[in-house]
Protein backbone atom coordinates (compact mmCIF):
# COMPACT_ATOMS: atom_id res chain seq x y z
CA UNK A 1 0.00 0.00 0.00
CA UNK A 2 1.50 3.31 -1.07
CA UNK A 3 0.74 6.10 1.37
CA UNK A 4 1.05 9.75 0.39
CA UNK A 5 3.84 11.94 1.79
CA UNK A 6 1.38 14.19 3.66
CA UNK A 7 -0.16 11.23 5.51
CA UNK A 8 3.32 10.01 6.49
CA UNK A 9 4.16 13.47 7.81
CA UNK A 10 0.88 13.64 9.74
CA UNK A 11 1.51 10.19 11.26
CA UNK A 12 5.07 11.14 12.24
CA UNK A 13 3.87 14.42 13.80
CA UNK A 14 1.11 12.64 15.74
CA UNK A 15 3.45 9.88 16.94
CA UNK A 16 6.14 12.38 17.94
CA UNK A 17 3.56 14.36 19.90
CA UNK A 18 2.38 11.22 21.66
CA UNK A 19 5.95 10.17 22.50
CA UNK A 20 6.73 13.61 23.89
CA UNK A 21 3.53 13.79 25.90
CA UNK A 22 3.91 10.30 27.37
CA UNK A 23 7.49 11.13 28.31
CA UNK A 24 6.31 14.28 30.07
CA UNK A 25 3.48 12.53 31.94
CA UNK A 26 4.93 9.19 33.12
CA UNK A 27 2.62 8.86 36.14
CA UNK A 28 -0.61 9.64 34.31
CA UNK A 29 -1.56 5.98 34.16
CA UNK A 30 -0.23 4.70 37.48
CA UNK A 31 -3.66 3.31 38.41
CA UNK A 32 -3.75 1.25 35.23
CA UNK A 33 -0.21 0.01 35.78
CA UNK A 34 -1.12 -1.12 39.30
CA UNK A 35 -3.77 -3.41 37.82
CA UNK A 36 -1.05 -5.45 36.08
CA UNK A 37 -0.48 -7.32 39.32
CA UNK A 38 -4.16 -8.23 39.50
CA UNK A 39 -4.94 -10.66 36.65
CA UNK A 40 -8.39 -10.24 35.19
CA UNK A 41 -8.62 -6.49 35.84
CA UNK A 42 -6.95 -5.55 32.55
CA UNK A 43 -8.78 -6.19 29.27
CA UNK A 44 -11.99 -7.36 30.91
CA UNK A 45 -14.00 -5.69 28.14
CA UNK A 46 -13.12 -4.58 24.62
CA UNK A 47 -12.02 -0.97 24.23
CA UNK A 48 -15.07 1.01 23.11
CA UNK A 49 -15.35 4.66 22.23
CA UNK A 50 -18.25 7.08 22.19
CA UNK A 51 -18.76 9.08 19.00
CA UNK A 52 -17.04 12.45 19.37
CA UNK A 53 -20.05 14.23 17.82
CA UNK A 54 -23.56 13.86 19.26
CA UNK A 55 -25.41 16.29 16.95
CA UNK A 56 -26.42 15.27 13.41
CA UNK A 57 -23.41 14.55 11.17
CA UNK A 58 -22.38 12.71 8.03
CA UNK A 59 -19.18 10.68 7.77
CA UNK A 60 -17.76 12.52 4.76
CA UNK A 61 -14.49 10.62 4.57
CA UNK A 62 -13.72 7.09 5.79
CA UNK A 63 -10.50 5.51 7.03
CA UNK A 64 -8.24 3.98 4.38
CA UNK A 65 -7.28 4.52 0.77
CA UNK A 66 -9.39 6.95 -1.23
CA UNK A 67 -9.23 7.95 -4.87
CA UNK A 68 -9.28 11.60 -5.87
CA UNK A 69 -11.92 11.79 -8.64
CA UNK A 70 -10.04 14.59 -10.41
CA UNK A 71 -6.47 13.25 -10.32
CA UNK A 72 -7.41 9.53 -10.20
CA UNK A 73 -4.67 9.06 -7.58
CA UNK A 74 -5.15 7.17 -4.33
CA UNK A 75 -4.13 8.55 -0.97
CA UNK A 76 -4.48 7.30 2.57
CA UNK A 77 -6.83 8.80 5.13
CA UNK A 78 -5.99 8.02 8.76
CA UNK A 79 -9.34 8.67 10.41
CA UNK A 80 -12.99 9.61 9.99
CA UNK A 81 -14.25 13.03 8.96
CA UNK A 82 -17.49 14.06 10.67
CA UNK A 83 -19.14 16.73 8.49
CA UNK A 84 -21.32 18.90 10.74
CA UNK A 85 -21.96 22.56 11.49
CA UNK A 86 -19.10 24.77 12.65
CA UNK A 87 -19.39 25.28 16.42
CA UNK A 88 -20.89 21.83 17.06
CA UNK A 89 -19.69 20.35 20.39
CA UNK A 90 -16.86 17.80 20.32
CA UNK A 91 -16.83 15.23 23.13
CA UNK A 92 -14.06 13.03 24.54
CA UNK A 93 -14.53 9.54 23.12
CA UNK A 94 -13.41 7.92 26.39
CA UNK A 95 -11.81 8.77 29.74
CA UNK A 96 -8.20 9.90 29.52
CA UNK A 97 -5.54 12.55 29.90
CA UNK A 98 -5.05 15.38 27.41
CA UNK A 99 -1.56 15.09 25.93
CA UNK A 100 -1.71 17.85 23.33
CA UNK A 101 -3.93 20.85 22.63
CA UNK A 102 -2.59 23.30 20.07
CA UNK A 103 -2.21 23.96 16.37
CA UNK A 104 -0.55 21.49 13.98
CA UNK A 105 0.16 21.59 10.29
CA UNK A 106 -2.44 19.52 8.46
CA UNK A 107 -5.01 19.26 11.25
CA UNK A 108 -5.07 22.89 12.41
CA UNK A 109 -6.25 23.15 16.01
CA UNK A 110 -5.76 19.65 17.44
CA UNK A 111 -6.34 17.74 20.68
CA UNK A 112 -4.80 14.34 21.50
CA UNK A 113 -6.13 12.32 24.43
CA UNK A 114 -4.34 9.26 25.86
CA UNK A 115 -6.96 6.81 27.11
CA UNK A 116 -4.75 4.00 28.42
CA UNK A 117 -1.40 2.35 27.67
CA UNK A 118 -2.64 1.27 24.21
CA UNK A 119 -5.11 3.84 22.88
CA UNK A 120 -5.12 7.54 22.07
CA UNK A 121 -7.51 9.66 20.00
CA UNK A 122 -6.82 12.70 17.87
CA UNK A 123 -9.38 15.43 17.16
CA UNK A 124 -8.46 17.78 14.30
CA UNK A 125 -9.88 20.88 12.55
CA UNK A 126 -11.13 22.34 15.83
CA UNK A 127 -12.60 25.84 15.92
CA UNK A 128 -9.91 28.35 16.86
CA UNK A 129 -10.33 29.50 20.47
CA UNK A 130 -12.77 26.73 21.45
CA UNK A 131 -10.43 24.47 23.47
CA UNK A 132 -11.98 23.62 26.84
CA UNK A 133 -9.02 21.45 27.90
CA UNK A 134 -5.25 21.77 28.11
CA UNK A 135 -2.37 19.27 28.33
CA UNK A 136 -2.45 17.38 31.61
CA UNK A 137 -6.21 17.71 32.11
CA UNK A 138 -8.12 14.54 32.95
CA UNK A 139 -11.26 14.13 30.85
CA UNK A 140 -14.29 11.87 31.16
CA UNK A 141 -16.04 10.03 28.36
CA UNK A 142 -18.66 12.37 26.91
CA UNK A 143 -17.08 15.55 28.32
CA UNK A 144 -17.16 18.51 25.93
CA UNK A 145 -13.58 19.33 24.93
CA UNK A 146 -13.95 21.82 22.02
CA UNK A 147 -16.06 22.80 19.01
CA UNK A 148 -15.98 21.81 15.34
CA UNK A 149 -14.01 24.06 13.01
CA UNK A 150 -13.31 23.61 9.33
CA UNK A 151 -10.78 22.45 6.76
CA UNK A 152 -10.34 23.25 3.10
CA UNK A 153 -13.23 20.84 2.37
CA UNK A 154 -15.73 22.42 4.76
CA UNK A 155 -16.93 22.32 8.36
CA UNK A 156 -15.86 19.06 9.95
CA UNK A 157 -14.04 17.17 12.69
CA UNK A 158 -11.20 14.80 11.79
CA UNK A 159 -11.13 11.90 14.29
CA UNK A 160 -8.28 9.36 14.47
CA UNK A 161 -7.62 6.42 16.79
CA UNK A 162 -4.10 5.25 17.56
CA UNK A 163 -3.41 1.82 19.00
CA UNK A 164 0.13 1.49 20.34
CA UNK A 165 1.16 4.39 18.09
CA UNK A 166 -0.39 3.04 14.88
CA UNK A 167 -3.40 4.66 13.23
CA UNK A 168 -6.30 2.18 13.16
CA UNK A 169 -9.86 2.36 11.83
CA UNK A 170 -12.04 4.22 14.37
CA UNK A 171 -15.11 2.29 13.19
CA UNK A 172 -13.69 -0.81 14.88
CA UNK A 173 -14.10 0.89 18.28
CA UNK A 174 -17.39 2.76 17.88
CA UNK A 175 -20.89 1.40 18.58
CA UNK A 176 -22.75 0.43 15.40
CA UNK A 177 -25.45 3.03 16.08
CA UNK A 178 -22.87 5.84 15.60
CA UNK A 179 -21.27 4.60 12.38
Amino acid sequence: MKVGRNMKIRNVVALNLLTLAVTLTPTAFAAEASNLSQPGKMNEAPFLLEAPIHDPYVISSDFGLQMNPETKKSKGHNGLDYATAKGTAIFAANDGVVLFAESTEGFGETIIIKHNSEFSTLYGHILLGSFLVKPGDTVKKGQKIAEVGSSETGDMLHFSVMKQGTMVNPIDFLPESTQ
